[in-house]
């Protein structure tokens, strides 16, 4: 029987006029001992029929079409353009062969190859992808889809934070209204005068239903219970947003909506948006002005979250750092350092003290 691919070709000569014997007599040592049907080939020899079987001589049949198929998904689960894609053509098939090369047009005006390749949108609009495959005897298929890319809405900004949890790349895509940035933005505070109440930062109830809708992504990409959100929340604030000294003059604290748009602030500022985004998912928690330098001054501020006991066996610290639980009014709290550098100095977990602060250390305290 003959494989996919063989050919046979058959020989006839009168008998006894078989030319060239020794190839009879190689043939006849070669399948002894072979399969019945190899046996009757033998005997076909005998009466001076010379078979031939040629293998690999190439295909028997039509080359089939190799068919391209390709899905999408938009990096980040972000929709607003710039936009990076992913495209994956895996489930691109040939069925008597193999795919031999991916090429793409991406709609723009770009093209691209191979099987899984990224591609960034610049600009808004319907992108009608074309994919091309080869198949490894020149037979060609070809697929198209449609990408959107969103325009960022009129009277938006646009803001995009990154950060890492649980040793996981972790971003965020938010809107937030441009009127409202400008109405914060443009309020006055006199600089340096050490009496802010930082809970009106918080209690502005002008910006909560946009807090709201960030607090509710940032659940939804990580379920669990409040202390899970909670230490989310903190890697967002410290990974999403550059800490930044205020500059020589300009030192008032900024609301959580300038925070976010102008993706910097110090510690009073990263401060106000993390206890703003535990309050939009009904987390209790205080705003602490301290003193870390142990001068009886407050020089830093930052946040406590009430906890249970049990909270303690969560708590993992990077070496140098103290456990940051403290017994405040028969309450147990976690301390939440929201200024830190991940790039240079790694995230700080919740319920980690990079100060050494006792309780006496805490000279403020706004309940939220």
């Amino acid at each position: 029987m003959l494989a996919a691919g063989q050919v046979m070709l058959i020989l006839a000569w009168s008998a006894g006029k078989i030319p060239l014997p020794h190839l009879r007599s190689d043939w006849e040592r070669r399948l002894t001992g072979r399969s019945a049907m190899n046996k009757n080939i033998i005997r076909l020899l005998s009466l001076a029929t010379v078979l031939l079987i040629l293998a690999g001589c190439g295909p028997t049949g039509p080359n089939l079409l190799p068919a391209g198929a390709f899905g999408y998904v938009p990096q980040n689960d972000f929709r607003y353009a710039p936009l990076a894609v992913q495209f994956d053509a895996n489930r691109s098939h040939d069925t008597d062969g193999k795919i031999a090369s991916y090429e793409w047009e991406f709609g723009d005006g770009t093209t691209g190859s191979g099987v899984r390749p990224t591609h960034t949108y610049s600009s808004p609009g319907k992108y009608v992808v074309t994919l091309r495959v080869t198949d490894d005897r020149g037979g060609m298929g070809s697929t198209t889809g449609t990408v959107t890319v969103l325009a960022v809405p009129e009277g938006q900004l646009l803001r995009r934070c990154y950060w890492r949890y649980a040793g996981v790349d972790r971003a965020l895509e938010m809107l937030i209204p441009e009127s409202l940035y400008q109405r914060y933005h443009s309020q006055y505070r006199q600089p340096l005068v050490g009496t802010y109440k930082y809970d009106d930062y918080v209690l502005d109830s002008l910006d909560d239903p946009t807090i709201s809708d960030i607090a509710r992504a940032l659940r939804a990409k990580i379920g669990g219970g409040n202390a899970e959100f909670a230490r989310f929340a903190l890697a967002f604030v410290q990974g999403g947003i550059t800490y930044t000294l205020d500059r020589p003059g300009f030192e008032y604290p900024l609301y959580p909506l300038e925070t976010l748009v102008d993706g910097r602030g110090d510690c009073e500022d990263t401060t106000i948006l993390y206890v703003s985004l535990l309050r939009a998912q009904e987390m209790s928690s205080s705003i602490v002005a301290v003193d870390t330098d142990h001068d009886d001054m407050p020089d830093h501020v930052l946040a406590l979250l009430p906890v249970d006991s049990s909270f303690a066996s969560g708590i993992s610290c990077s070496a140098g750092m103290d456990v940051g639980l403290y017994a405040i009014d028969s309450s147990l709290f976690a301390l939440a350092e929201t200024a830190a550098d991940p790039n240079t100095s790694g995230y700080i977990g919740l319920g980690c003290d990079p100060w050494g602060i006792d309780a006496p250390d805490f000279k403020q305290k706004w309940d939220l």
